[in-house]
C-alpha cells in the first residue's frame, strides 16, 4: 500500500507568514525573558515589543497601552520608570542576538567577510529643561542646531543586513555642570560629561568581546574620525578601520604638504583617480571615483602580516570638486578594491537608525529620565532587530548558502553560540 500524496498548497498565504512572523517572535521574547525577573514584568515587556512592531501611528505609552488592551499607559510607564530590570542586560542580548543572526557565512559588508562595526549619532527632538541630556545642540537628523537629545549609536553591518547593537546618551556640559537638574533626571553622580567619541569608545568596549572570529572594520563619520584618541583607541585593540576626517587633516610633517586637500591638489592626477563601486546601498551600488595612497610612517610596522595607513579620498564622477576624506589603517595587504567597502559601509548605520525610528518606535518616547531613555531605546532595538533578522532570515531560505540548513545563521542557531 502506497502512502498518498500530501495534499498542501505550494504558495504560502499573506496570513501563513503572519502566523510564521507572531511564532517567532514568540520564542524570541521567550528567549528574552530572562531579562525580566518577574512574571508581570516579563507579560509588560511583550506586550511593549508587540505594539513597538505594530502599525500604530505614534508608539507611545498611551498607545502602547491600548494596542495591548489595557486602559491606562501607567503599566508601560512602570516598565521604562520604576520598574526593577537590566537594561544593560537587554542590550548584551540584543548585541549577541543581532550579530548570530546576520552571519553571512563569509559574504561579508567589508574586508576578509567578516563585517563592519560602525558608529554615528541621533538627535531625537524634545521640548523643555527637564529630559535627560536635552540642549539647544547640533544634530544632522534634524538639520542643524534644535532643542534635542543626542544619542550616540552603534550598528553591526554584513552582508546580511545591518542593526543597532549599542546606545549611548551624549549629556552636554551644561547638564553635567548642573547636578541638580542631573539628579532630577536620575542622572548617576558619578557621570561626568563625556565627549561622543569616548562614548563610542565605552560601546565598543562591551561589543569587542562578541565580536566575530576575522577581521571587524570599524567605520565612522568626522565626528569620531578627526578625533586622534579615537583612532589610538582603536589601534589598541587591532581594530582596522577607515574614518571621515576632515579636509584640513594633517598627514604628513612637511610644511606645505601637511593638509589633506592641499595634499590631493598637488599629487592627485585626473588619471589616478580610479571608479569602484562603494558596496551595494539604497540604489544597489554606489559607483565613486577613488584616489588611495599609503602613508609613509617611519613607525609603522614592517615584515609580513604587517598593517599600514592609507588616505583614501573620494568624489563624484559629476561633481568633482566634491570630496571626503578619510584616514585607514589596516592590514597591509588589504587591496584597494576592499579597502572602499568601509567607507562605503558607513550609510549602514543611518539605515539601522532609519529602521528602528520608522518601524520599532525607536523616536517616539515620551520618558524624562535617564535610566528610562535607555530602556525605552534599548526595547525599540530589539524590536527592529527582529524585523532584520527575520529579513536575513527569508532571503537565507529563498537562496540558502552552504554551511547550514535554512532558519540558521552560519549553521549554529543563534541562542547556542557561546557568550
Amino acid at each position: 500500500m502506497q502512502a498518498q500524496l500530501l495534499d498542501v498548497p505550494l504558495l504560502v498565504t499573506d496570513q501563513e507568514r503572519a502566523e510564521e512572523f507572531s511564532d517567532q517572535l514568540e520564542l524570541l521574547l521567550l528567549e528574552v525573558g530572562g531579562v525580566f525577573p518577574r512574571a508581570d514584568l516579563r507579560h509588560r515587556a511583550g506586550a511593549c515589543i508587540r505594539g513597538l512592531l505594530a502599525p500604530l501611528s505614534r508608539k507611545n505609552g498611551w498607545q502602547l497601552s491600548e494596542y495591548s488592551g489595557e486602559l491606562t499607559p501607567w503599566g508601560q510607564q512602570h516598565l521604562l520608570d520604576r520598574a526593577r530590570w537590566d537594561a544593560d542586560g537587554l542590550r548584551d542580548f540584543v548585541r549577541r542576538y543581532v550579530i548570530a543572526s546576520l552571519a553571512d557565512g563569509g559574504v561579508g559588508a567589508g574586508p576578509d567577510g567578516c563585517g563592519v562595526l560602525v558608529v554615528d549619532e541621533t538627535g531625537f527632538a524634545k521640548k523643555g529643561r527637564s529630559s535627560a541630556g536635552v540642549a539647544r545642540q547640533y544634530t544632522g537628523t534634524l538639520g542643524g542646531v534644535f532643542p534635542c537629545q543626542v544619542g550616540v549609536m552603534a550598528a553591526w553591518a554584513t552582508g546580511a543586513g545591518q542593526a543597532l547593537v549599542d546606545r549611548e546618551l551624549y549629556l552636554p556640559k551644561e547638564w553635567c555642570e548642573d547636578r541638580a537638574r542631573c539628579r532630577a533626571a536620575h542622572i548617576p553622580d558619578e557621570l561626568g560629561f563625556a565627549t561622543k567619541p569616548r562614548l563610542a569608545e565605552r560601546m565598543i568596549d562591551r561589543i569587542l568581546p562578541d565580536l566575530p572570529t576575522g577581521r571587524v572594520w570599524v567605520a565612522a563619520d568626522e565626528v569620531y574620525g578627526r578625533d586622534g584618541a579615537f583612532r589610538a583607541f582603536l589601534e589598541r585593540n587591532r581594530l582596522p578601520y577607515a574614518v571621515n576626517v576632515p579636509a584640513d587633516q594633517t598627514v604628513l610633517p612637511r610644511p606645505g604638504w601637511r593638509h589633506l586637500a592641499r595634499l590631493v591638489e598637488r599629487v592627485a592626477g585626473d588619471q589616478d583617480w580610479v571608479e569602484l563601486a562603494a558596496g551595494p546601498s539604497q540604489l544597489e551600488s554606489r559607483a565613486w571615483q577613488w584616489w588611495v595612497r599609503r602613508i609613509p610612517d617611519p613607525d609603522s610596522e614592517v615584515g609580513e602580516g604587517a598593517w599600514a595607513r592609507w588616505v583614501i579620498v573620494r568624489r563624484r564622477p559629476t561633481e568633482p570638486d566634491k570630496r571626503d576624506y578619510y584616514l585607514a589603517w589596516g592590514p597591509q595587504e588589504t587591496e584597494v578594491q576592499e579597502l572602499v567597502l568601509v567607507p562605503g559601509a558607513r550609510w549602514r548605520v543611518e539605515e539601522a537608525i532609519k529602521l528602528a525610528k520608522s518601524a520599532a518606535g525607536m523616536a517616539d518616547y515620551e520618558v524624562r529620565s535617564f535610566h528610562g531613555w535607555y530602556r525605552h531605546i534599548t526595547l525599540a532595538q530589539l524590536a527592529a532587530a527582529f524585523l532584520v533578522a527575520q529579513a536575513a532570515a527569508a532571503r537565507e531560505q529563498a537562496t540558502p548558502r552552504p554551511g547550514g540548513p535554512p532558519g540558521q545563521r552560519g549553521g549554529i542557531p543563534w541562542s547556542h553560540q557561546p557568550r
